[in-house]
């Protein structure tokens, strides 16, 4: 091993100083170089090499391209123990706090993601879920589709390994057309193999095969031996989880020698761990022994292995020594495991060490610690099977609500043909009865008329948001723009507020869009209520309202907001429990000489309502 792990050094130094050894990259060398490592997939060792070279020479780029590198470095750091994660958010915490002093939102987004994702592999499960949160807003307000895609991606595979796994399906389909819609081919690749692990983990295991088997014939024709390990792995396991252990074997014999060849130890020690489990599964409990040995001298040596890791060999070298009638040495090994499991509420392995230690316990005679256990084990495989019955149930769901809105487009553009069509025809019509002058001028009347009352009834459309009621984006806009001007000619003063629904995608997925809708419609009418009548109100898009204060100061628009946030909190609508309150978080804005358009201060406003959220949301926040 030691000799192995000289030569995957020597290897390493050899390839990052052919790489770091090149000169700074020009234009388009240097933009292309960014492309490729951000939308293609090198294997490990080769993109951590070409990020550091990039980032050698980091000084000598321009700004938004120092702010891509440092994304890529937190994404290449090494992820395969504890403490490898804990360096990795360690870094992303200090380009963070660098990229906010720079007002850099696109990479303070992109490092918020990378935060999040090694958060979730040390298993700090809710500081994850609040960094990729808080991504995903940035990258939203940004309009940046890319980010919204990979933070899709990254949050939806967490949701399936929690198992919330039908959250994390509609999470990961999104993310997968979204990547779509970019022409990302590969990165949509990846997301396919998440979607079809989920499946797995669902135990809908033909759909999962399907998908795998795609993936795999894509990977052959690609020649990507990384990923196309990666998909046979998964297939490993869903061979074992079937029962068909002679099927999972070879793959995961494949895997051992690529992690091998690859010198990747936290991946190997994890090949050889399930290599044991398929042994012991076939009555080789000797090799399934040696195997783990085999993994332990990975991930015993040195602090910081990978935990959860540890507690998965755990768990199957205690198995292995209840089969081979040891239980007084197993036991150690179950409580170790428990710990780990029992914090990431992992309820498979949970009910596994259940299992084990129920047998381990009638071994030893102990028969009431024994139906104890076993007690334990069932309890927790109930609640397992009834976690993926509601899964399941949220998955048929979610493809009926797929299938109806592809329906829904589907006779949208019927419609559309068949008035377009319909307008050819009519068309053709009048083209004859220009012909006839009599008939001219009466339909020529007519039309007129029928004209008219259509202009009328669209530009009443056109200024106003169907749903709510209120203006629409169009005319706050034009609105603002019209109050900005007398504002600026006038030197009266002028506000803006900026308001944002807290929390609006739990309430669209946990009670449904109907309610969503109901949400939106009850606020923006609460709003309207606290205004006065020369104040406009409009929905700038989403969950978010502008409110235009015209002949207001800053203080007295604080104090508006203030009584529409608590007007808002006492809300009470239909079908939203109590525990569930609406609040809104605002960002408030005061023109200044130095706003050259509304937009300048609008965007104050926005960074405010920010601020706003990032000190908790359900808050008033005035800009500087």
């Amino acid at each position: 091993m030691k000799i192995l792990m000289s030569w995957s050094l020597l290897l390493w130094l050899g390839v990052t100083q052919a790489w770091g050894a090149q000169a700074p990259l020009t234009e388009p060398g240097l933009s292309r170089e960014l492309q490729q490592l951000e939308d293609h997939t090198p294997p490990v060792r080769e993109f951590r090499a070409r990020v550091a070279a990039l980032a050698a020479h980091s000084g000598d780029y321009p700004a938004e391209a120092q702010g891509r590198i440092t994304r890529l470095q937190c994404w290449a750091q090494p992820a395969e123990r504890d403490d490898d994660y804990a360096r990795a958010v360690g870094f992303a915490e200090q380009a963070l706090t660098q990229a906010r002093e720079r007002k850099d939102r696109v990479t303070e987004s992109g490092l918020l993601a990378c935060r999040g994702f090694h958060q979730q592999l040390l298993g700090n499960m809710t500081e994850a879920s609040q960094d990729y949160a808080d991504a995903l807003t940035l990258a939203r307000r940004l309009g940046d589709e890319r980010q919204r895609a990979d933070i899709l991606s990254l949050r939806g595979e967490m949701y399936s390994y929690q198992g919330e796994m039908a959250e994390g399906l509609m999470e990961l389909i999104d993310a997968h057309r979204r990547y779509e819609g970019l022409g990302l081919v590969e990165k949509g690749r990846e997301v396919l193999a998440k979607i079809a692990n989920t499946y797995r983990r669902m135990g809908v295991y033909e759909r999962a095969q399907g998908y795998f088997q795609e993936l795999d014939h894509d990977y052959r024709v690609l020649g990507d031996e990384e990923h196309l390990v990666g998909i046979h792995t998964q297939q490993g396991l869903l061979y074992m989880e079937s029962g068909e252990y002679d099927k999972a074997l070879p793959l995961m014999v494949e895997a051992e020698r690529y992690y091998l060849a690859q010198q990747q130890e936290g991946m190997l020690a994890w090949s050889r761990i399930e290599m044991a489990t398929v042994l012991l599964n076939q009555g080789k409990a000797a090799e399934a022994t040696g195997k783990l040995e085999q993994a332990s001298s990975l991930l015993h040596q040195g602090e910081g292995a990978d935990s959860v890791t540890r507690g998965h060999w755990d768990i199957v070298m205690a198995t292995v020594l209840e089969a081979m009638g040891k239980p007084a040495e197993a036991l150690p090994h179950l409580e170790r495991a428990e710990r780990v499991f029992a914090r990431e509420r992992n309820l498979r392995f949970l009910a596994w060490i259940h299992e084990v230690r129920a047998r381990v316990y009638e071994r030893q005679g102990r028969i009431r610690e024994a139906l104890l256990s076993l007690k334990q084990f069932v309890q927790t495989r109930h609640e397992l099977e009834q976690m993926l019955r509601e899964q399941r149930s949220l998955q048929l769901r979610f493809e009926f609500d797929l299938a109806r809105k592809e329906l829904e487009n589907q006779t949208l553009r019927s419609n559309q043909q068949l008035q377009a069509e319909k307008l050819k025809q009519l068309q053709e019509r009048r083209y004859w009865q220009y012909l006839v002058v009599a008939l001219l001028i009466l339909v020529m009347g007519i039309l007129v008329l029928h004209q008219r009352s259509r202009t009328r009834k669209m530009h009443r459309l056109a200024m106003t948001d169907e749903l709510t009621g209120i203006h629409n984006r169009r005319q706050i806009q034009a609105k603002g723009r019209k109050l900005f001007s007398q504002t600026r000619e006038g030197g009266k003063p002028f506000c803006v507020l900026l308001l944002d629904i807290d929390h609006f995608k739990k309430v669209n997925d946990q009670l449904g869009h109907h309610v969503g809708d109901r949400v939106l419609t009850a606020v923006a009418q609460c709003i309207e209520d606290q205004l006065r009548s020369l104040d406009r109100v409009g929905r700038n898009g989403g969950e978010e309202f502008l409110v235009l204060l015209p002949d207001t100061r800053l203080d007295e628009a604080a104090e508006v907001a203030e009584r529409i946030r608590e007007q808002v909190a006492r809300l009470r609508i239909e079908e939203v429990p109590e525990d569930h309150p609406i609040h809104i978080s605002i960002g408030c804005a005061q023109y200044r000489p130095q706003d050259g358009n509304l937009g300048e201060l609008v965007r104050r406003a926005d960074e405010a309502m920010y601020q706003a959220k990032l000190a908790g949301r359900n808050r008033v926040v005035k800009a500087q």
